[in-house]
């Protein structure tokens, strides 16, 4: 069986174990999303306290609060976390970590990823085994919490085969791992807030079709051009105008799955002019828009 059998077979397995703690635990409907081949998963879930024995799983857990606080205690060989689990704090454990302790109840953002894509984001930093320090203790990183936040937007309007969302989990990986290593002294960015960033999001959606300029996203948010663009890259991996002309591109993609000429989906995405965004698309896409419909037909 080649790795993607293997990752198609823990996928349904984790699934399978997903679905049966849901019944458990959920207080509320769960919303489950996941990639065709398992190596991501993504729920946001309602859950009622725990005290005792952790679920172990084969994947990497991080899991972003939403609502509800409490007392939180994870130990385990592997070392002991312990803290206040509120809204903005996120918990990570590491793969087939036995762990027992005590968790609040509280409406969690959880990402399950499999070793082999963790492995692949973090192999030259050493693997899963370099996020132990990171899950040893909670997280309060506005940062993080954007990021996290924007892949789930991301996911439930474009599922998880993006290149967005695909970068965002790299990034938040290998952020985690950074975190615990010496830095050297920088100047300090002023993080944008998760409402702030949210503003963004929607301003760049709405103005798909139109001219955006990086001031007027910065006016959005009260911020300079020069601040908003810093805290803007910190945040999603991207500065403004290429986070713009990502989404632009992945719009395009779904355009592509209709009738609409070549033409009208560069008006629909912001290029009157056609030849400037086939250059667009290749570059990001890596072919034409005209040999990507072709391969999905």
């Amino acid at each position: 069986m080649g790795l993607r059998g293997i990752l198609a077979q823990d996928f349904l397995e984790e699934r399978r174990r997903f679905e049966a703690r849901m019944v458990e635990r959920a207080t509320a409907p769960s919303e489950l999303i996941c990639d065709r081949e398992g190596a991501v998963m993504l729920a946001v879930s309602t859950l009622n306290g725990l005290d005792g024995a952790f679920e172990t799983s084969s994947r990497l857990m991080l899991a972003l609060g939403l609502a509800g606080k409490g007392r939180f205690v994870r130990a385990g060989d592997w070392g002991r976390v312990e803290g206040v689990f509120r809204p903005g704090t996120a918990a990570l454990s590491l793969p087939d970590n036995e762990a027992e302790g005590c968790s609040p109840a509280a409406r969690l953002l959880g990402f399950a990823i499999s070793r082999q894509r963790a492995d692949a984001a973090l192999g030259d930093l050493g693997g899963v085994d370099a996020l132990l320090p990171a899950a040893t203790s909670l997280h309060v990183d506005p940062l993080l919490q954007s990021v996290l936040t924007a892949l789930w937007r991301d996911a439930q309007l474009h599922g998880l085969s993006s290149a967005f969302f695909d970068h965002g989990v790299d990034l938040v990986l290998r952020h985690l791992v950074s975190r615990d290593r010496p830095k050297v002294k920088a100047r300090r960015v002023r993080p944008l807030k998760p409402g702030q960033m949210q503003r963004l999001y929607d301003l760049v959606e709405a103005r798909m079709a139109s001219d955006l300029r990086v001031a007027e996203l910065a006016d959005e948010v009260g911020r300079d051009v020069r601040g908003v663009t810093r805290a803007f890259r910190d945040a999603t991996g991207y500065a403004p105008f290429e986070y713009l002309t990502l989404r632009r591109m992945e719009h395009a993609k779904q355009l592509l799955k209709t009738d609409a000429t070549i033409m009208e989906i560069a008006l629909a995405v912001g290029y009157a002019n056609p030849a400037k965004f086939a250059a667009a698309f290749r570059r990001v896409c890596g072919c034409a828009p005209s040999d990507w419909r072709q391969s999905i037909q």
